[in-house]
Order: C-alpha cells, then sequence, then structure tokens
C-alpha cells in the first residue's frame, strides 16, 4: 500500500497553536526555579569530542512527483527525474545491520540555496558504515548512499528496531516497512496507535516497547508488549511556552533514570527556521512524566539520536555544524 504524503510538519501544528493561543496558555519561562520533586544530581549527558561529518548524501535523481513552494516560501521547484547535486538531510536513525555493520536512514530532500522548508521530502536516505564498530565508523564523510526508500511512508522522520531477525522502519504517520537484510523492504500498513504521529522514536526496555513522538506542542508515548497492542497515549511533557514546539523526541534510559531529548522550534522566531539547531535534556524517574523538569543541559544539535554501541554513547545531529549527519562521543557525568 503506497502512502498519501502527509502535509508538512509545519502545517499539522498550525491548529495546536491556534488552540494554546485560544486557551491563553501561560508564557512562562522554561528556565524555572527548580521544583519540589525533581531529582538531586542525574548524570548529566556532554559531548566528549568534536562531531565528525559521516554522511553528506551524494547527487541524485528526484523521482517523487515534481512539487513547487509558495511564492512566500521561495517558490522552489523540484521537478521529478531531474538530477540535484545537492540533498538536505534531517531526522534520522541509526541500527546495526545482521552483517554487523551500522545503517543511517533518514529524511532527505534536494536542496537549492535558501530552502529552508519541507518541499521535495518523502524519500528515506540509507547510508552504510565502513566496516568496523561504531566508533571506527566515525571517519570523514565515510557512510556512502544506497539506495533511497519509498515505502510506508518511511521518508517522514523514520525510527527504528530489531525484533528478532526483522528490522522494521516506522515513519511519521506511523507506517511500518520490514526487511531481514535492511535492503528489501515490504510495506506492513499502519501501527494501530492512537494520539500523535510526528517525529517517532522506539525502543525496547525490560520487556516492554515505548514509543515516543510529538503530540501537539508535547511529547506523548505509548507502550506496548507485543509491538501490535498498544496503550492509550499519555503527554509526558509540554514545553511551558506557548510558542515553543518540540521536534524530534528521544527516550533514553540511563543509570535507573529516564533522560528526554528533544529539539526546539519556536514558532516565534523566524530565524529557528525548519532546521533549529537547538535541543535540550530533561530527566525524570519514570519515563511517563517530564512535566517541569529543569533543563539539564542544551546542545546546538538539530534532531539528535542517542546512540549506543560497544558500551560507549554518541549524539548525532542532521545539518549542523555540516551539511548531512554528523557524530560525536557522549559522556555521562
Amino acid at each position: 500500500m503506497k502512502m498519501t504524503l502527509p502535509l508538512s510538519r509545519r502545517t499539522w501544528l498550525k491548529g495546536s497553536l491556534l488552540s494554546l493561543a485560544a486557551a491563553g496558555a501561560q508564557r512562562r519561562g522554561l528556565f524555572a526555579a527548580e521544583p519540589a520533586n525533581s531529582i538531586r544530581n542525574p548524570p548529566v549527558p556532554r559531548v566528549a569530542d568534536r562531531f565528525v561529518h559521516i554522511y553528506k548524501p551524494a547527487a541524485d535523481v528526484y523521482t517523487l512527483p515534481t512539487v513547487t513552494t509558495k511564492p512566500a516560501d521561495g517558490g522552489f521547484t523540484y521537478t521529478q527525474g531531474a538530477r540535484y547535486p545537492d540533498w538536505r538531510t534531517n531526522d534520522h536513525t541509526f541500527i546495526q545491520g545482521p552483517d554487523r555493520r551500522w545503517h543511517c536512514f533518514g529524511i532527505t530532500k534536494p536542496w537549492m540555496s535558501g530552502d529552508n522548508g519541507h518541499a521535495g521530502e518523502g524519500l528515506c536516505f540509507h547510508a552504510i558504515a565502513p566496516e568496523g564498530t561504531f566508533a571506527q565508523a566515525l571517519q570523514f564523510q565515510s557512510w556512502r548512499d544506497l539506495s533511497k526508500i519509498d515505502v510506508a511512508g518511511c521518508g517522514w522522520a523514520p525510527t527504528s528496531i530489531r525484533i528478532g531477525d526483522e528490522y522494521s522502519l516506522i515513519g511519521s504517520r506511523l507506517g511500518r516497512a520490514t526487511s531481514t537484510d535492511l535492503l528489501k523492504w515490504t510495506d506492513q500498513g499502519q501501527l494501530d496507535i492512537r494520539g500523535g504521529n510526528r517525529d517517532p522514536q522506539v525502543q525496547f526496555l525490560n520487556g516492554t516497547y515505548y514509543l515516543v513522538r510529538c503530540d501537539g506542542n508535547g511529547v506523548d508515548l505509548v507502550t506496548s508488549k507485543d509491538f501490535i497492542h498498544w496503550s492509550e497515549p499519555k503527554v509526558i511533557y509540554r514545553p511551558r511556552q506557548a510558542t515553543w514546539q518540540t521536534e524530534s523526541p528521544s527516550l533514553i534510559a540511563y543509570g535507573g533514570l529516564f533522560y528526554l531529548f528533544w529539539t526546539l522550534w519556536d514558532t516565534a522566531d523566524p530565524t529557528t527556521g525548519g532546521y533549529c539547531p537547538r535541543s535540550f535534556v530533561i530527566c525524570s524517574e519514570s519515563p511517563d512524566d517530564f512535566h517541569d523538569r529543569p533543563v539539564l543541559a542544551e546542545f546546538t544539535v538539530h534532531a539528535p539520536e542517542i546512540i549506543q554501541a560497544d558500551g560507549q554513547w554518541f549524539m548525532s545531529t542532521a545539518e549542523h555544524p555540516n551539511r548531512g549527519i554528523s557524530v560525536a562521543p557522549l559522556v555521562w557525568e
């Protein structure tokens, strides 16, 4: 089943913004006084070394239907069948394949100078690392392109997970594609999950699948024991400032605590655009409640992924500080 391309990620949020304004949402600062129930001295994630620019998309042919943006958005046209030298990346995911090599999948689109929007998205890039451990694969532009994927909507902010011998990619709108080799993919339709669906991230912890995604301007969580039947969604975090939108959430377990990483899009700041390199992390004792938690750290990265490999931790970023994907070691202190 071929999915209809979703609307711009920005368009999806207009309704929630209007609702918040109508409700008279309070514009309180995020960095408020520490709440009474906050955790004392949790380990704080820190980038330990420079970011290595591991992947830049190669020139390629645009295979989706021709699209033209409105004049107010630059009037850019991306033509089906045309070859474009420059491509952008955005939300992405890492997974280790059956051959032990690392793979990266994510949003990609052709790019013209001045285009800071989402026109032309819908294809999923597929990059493969050189042989070796994840740390050994942190080499300048050493990850090479494989064929782009156009199945189950996986070109829209995919997340990945391995279940047994099968790998899954789940994109926004929660379309799921499966593979046994990360090369050939089968459309499995949509996950039966209620609530938001933008920028999902999934992981398996202690016998339970946890899936977080953006819902309005916040983040919600659903859980499952079998990846088929899912709980009702629960909003686990919402910024205090009405103009602050969450993007690219990641739920990470470390040291008996839970950490929520998310990227900011501030609708009141026209300079942030679609690729704002400003991300935060907050901490909680529970995976289902991050409300009123203080910010532990802020990173100058966009759509970060947190990777654990061979006992080490890493953080990735899209489009900043380099066009494509960059990765740096991460430590907890």
